[in-house]
């Protein structure tokens, strides 16, 4: 077991959206207990943002609507030129996901990949 996957982070069921080519550089998404976490597969030393499950929710409505302003409470979604940051509001994690990247998380969102409100409410 390599030192990252002894790591809480590491030892969780991370998943990447069917349009991610396979599954490297892309946003990834693993449901815990109490919500949701994101993290940069090609550089997940940078660290997590976790949303509880309402901030989740309102995280991936936010994402999906381009230029809605961020009510999740968590994070912040900002275009610079065609990257994408995500920024925690809580801690100083920032997420920078190139456009093909971004474009594959969008995907899995409006595909329901992402969509945890079962899985969450069972945990």
């Amino acid at each position: 077991m390599t030192p990252a996957e002894m790591t809480p982070a590491g030892r969780l069921a991370w998943r990447t959206s069917t349009r991610s080519s396979n599954g490297e550089n892309c946003v990834e998404v693993a449901p815990v207990a109490d919500g949701v976490v994101i993290r940069h597969s090609k550089n997940p030393a940078v660290g997590t943002i976790s949303f509880p499950c309402d901030a989740w929710t309102a995280f991936i409505r936010d994402a999906s609507e381009e230029g809605r302003a961020s009510a999740n409470g968590v994070a912040s979604i900002t275009r610079i030129g065609t990257d994408t940051l995500v920024r925690s509001l809580i801690t100083e994690v920032e997420l920078r996901f190139d456009e093909d990247e971004w474009s594959a998380f969008l995907a899995g969102v409006a595909n329901g990949e992402f969509d945890f409100t079962n899985q969450l409410a069972i945990a």
